[in-house]
């Protein structure tokens, strides 16, 4: 005799509740760090992004909201608009001082509007502008900003100390860095370019490269002929550089490629690479070079120092001796375990800053939540 089959009872089904969250600032090549964040964001937050290019919405899959245009001298009537525009979110996260003007939005209008919190992303390493003008407009600004993320204790000092922004507002937390890539990328994977198996690559920006032409030069004179300098950007950039080069009989060695805005997408092609961040900011290419185990010579700030290991700390030059750049990468590619040591201990630290929890505990709180998941 057989019985009926027992139903097994149905597991309750958890909604979670939509959280719209608006995205000032988002830029994959200036600030890729702000991808990797919204891409880290809970599936029930719906992100929508102003001002995002066609790639960059599709790739982050960002609902596009008609906002005021942004500029340097965005004044009251923008941003009243651009403040109506936050009243239909839940909360407001603002990347970099290119999206300040909105911060400011959300200041002068945000109680009359009844506006989400607002997030600020701070994208400076070391000391805040001092003119008299810029501190003014930040400390207005930031008045009732209740969230500041900066990435650096130099970035948190000035912030405090110059913008009178309270302490307690203050969180030092690096930008989210992206994870280990799966595998190397290809030898091909450049277009129009190919590393062959002798050679040994040095990756570094057009912008950067210009400004540090003479330094480039002294390096690769200096290096064995199978190191080869991979410059990204527009050719328009990089006329002096070639020219350069080519005075000095070492043009061979020269490699460009305006395919790609910097080596971050194919960062494991590289076994060097040279940044100048002397305008302040966190380099653009540094969490992918890190990432990929890459070690870099910078020439910055001593904020910047924060964001290394001691390994490649150490690489750091001071802004007031350029000329120390070719020095430094010259003695780092002549060292085979010193190139080693730098790129792993990159690859770790990477690693620990590749966590997204802090930055969604930091959301999470300006909601008064415990996660952006709560119902």
């Amino acid at each position: 005799m057989t019985g009926k089959a027992t139903k097994k009872p149905k597991k309750a089904i958890t909604v979670l509740r939509r959280r719209k969250v608006l995205h000032v600032g988002i830029d994959l090549a200036r600030a890729p760090w702000s991808g990797t964040l919204v891409r880290a964001l809970p599936a029930n937050v719906e992100n929508h992004g102003t001002h995002a290019d066609d790639a960059t919405a599709s790739v982050l899959q960002l609902h596009r909201p008609k906002f005021p245009p942004i500029t340097p001298r965005t004044g009251p009537g923008p941003m009243n608009r651009m403040a109506r525009v936050m009243r239909g979110y839940e909360l407001v996260v603002t990347h970099g001082d290119y999206a300040f003007p909105a911060v400011m939005g959300h200041t002068l209008f945000g109680q009359a509007l009844k506006l989400p919190p607002l997030v600020h992303y701070h994208d400076g390493v070391g000391e805040v502008g001092k003119g008299w003008w810029s501190r003014f407009r930040h400390k207005l600004g930031m008045a009732r900003t209740p969230v500041v993320i900066v990435p650096t204790q130099a970035a948190a000092r000035s912030v405090t100390g110059q913008w009178d922004v309270p302490g307690s507002r203050v969180h030092i937390l690096p930008p989210l860095f992206p994870p280990a890539p799966k595998a190397p990328p290809k030898a091909d994977a450049i277009p129009r370019l190919m590393k062959r198996g002798s050679e040994k690559w040095i990756a570094v920006r057009a912008g950067d490269a210009v400004s540090l032409s003479s330094q480039l030069v002294d390096l690769m004179e200096a290096l064995e002929e199978d190191w080869h300098l991979v410059v990204f950007g527009p050719e328009g950039e990089t006329a002096a550089l070639r020219d350069a080069f080519d005075a000095a009989g070492q043009l061979h060695r020269l490699h460009m490629t305006a395919r790609l805005h910097g080596p971050a997408p194919v960062a494991g092609l590289f076994d060097l690479a040279i940044i100048d961040a002397r305008d302040g900011l966190v380099p653009p290419d540094m969490p992918a070079l890190m990432a990929a185990g890459v070690p870099f010579v910078a020439i910055g700030p001593d904020g910047l120092g924060e964001l290394l290991p001691a390994e490649n700390r150490k690489l750091l030059v001071d802004p007031a001796d350029p000329s120390a750049v070719a020095e430094r990468a010259a003695g780092l590619a002549g060292d085979a375990d010193m190139l080693e040591q730098a790129g792993q201990a990159n690859a770790a630290l990477a690693a620990k800053w590749a966590d997204p929890v802090p930055h969604l505990a930091i959301l999470a709180g300006a909601l008064g939540l415990a996660s952006l998941e709560d119902r």
